[in-house]
């Protein structure tokens, strides 16, 4: 699972390195909204369906409510701390101005922003399989190859906005890097720490996940690929929803 998301980073960000038309205004905003498309779909059948179908609805609410008001409070004390301003201020902009005289890529705060939602996103998926292994299961290359393509959209969305944004290539590279290393060490804990049995704590663990990847989506996301590809965004994200959700259904 690790190693299929690395790759997935790995070669979203190579591509978009070596096809540098990806960070132009209008493909970075369809490649961002095919992302997000793609990230709802996996939020609500990969994270949150499998949460209440084994939980219930109380442990899916508290743990969706602690991922986006947690997610939420986390960027806005570092979005301070970096003495930065309104992090939706890009957003009232350009309701005012419009979006041609925007920056596109993702700025400093954004890219710090995205790349602690792909930590929370990954997190679950590492616990995951950790119990998969524990139970005495095996990993699929269709599940393998499933989370491969399924991290892709998104890798070449972020990488994107990163590198639009001026980040070099190398630091893109870390930036996966370190989030497949975090998802390595929460494998580990699945593996070791908790079982199989204990659904309502893997259904919080999985809707903190997911409450913040939608605030991710809706705060960093989605205004990128506004700005840049306009109305078209919305037909792009519904080909990433129906994508991921097709690709959902291979993982079964």
């Amino acid at each position: 699972m690790a190693e299929a998301a690395l790759w997935a980073g790995i070669v979203g960000a190579l591509l978009v390195a070596r096809v540098r038309k990806l960070t132009e205004p209008r493909w970075l905003g369809l490649v961002m909204a095919f992302g997000a498309g793609a990230l709802i779909s996996a939020v609500t059948t990969d994270l949150v369906a499998p949460a209440y179908h084994d939980a219930g609805r109380a442990p899916a609410g508290l743990g969706l409510l602690a991922g986006s008001v947690g997610y939420y409070a986390v960027t806005r004390w570092l979005d301070r701390r970096s003495e930065r301003e309104d992090p939706e201020q890009p957003v009232d902009d350009a309701a005012v101005v419009g979006t041609d005289d925007l920056p596109v890529g993702a700025d400093a705060a954004t890219a710090r922003n995205l790349t602690v939602g792909m930590v929370l996103d990954g997190i679950p998926e590492s616990i995951a399989i950790g119990l998969t292994l524990l139970g005495g299961g095996s990993v699929s290359v269709a599940l393998v190859g499933a989370v491969f393509l399924s991290n892709l959209p998104d890798a070449i969305g972020v990488a994107a906005a990163l590198l639009a944004g001026g980040i070099e290539l190398r630091k893109v590279l870390l930036r996966f890097a370190a989030i497949v290393l975090v998802g390595f060490v929460a494998g580990l804990v699945g593996y070791a720490v908790l079982k199989p049995s204990e659904a309502d704590l893997i259904a919080i663990i999985q809707c903190i996940a997911a409450g913040a990847m939608v605030v991710v989506c809706v705060n960093e996301m989605v205004p990128i690929a506004v700005r840049g590809a306009g109305r078209h965004a919305g037909l792009a994200a519904a080909g990433g929803f129906a994508v991921a959700a097709f690709l959902s259904t291979i993982q079964t």
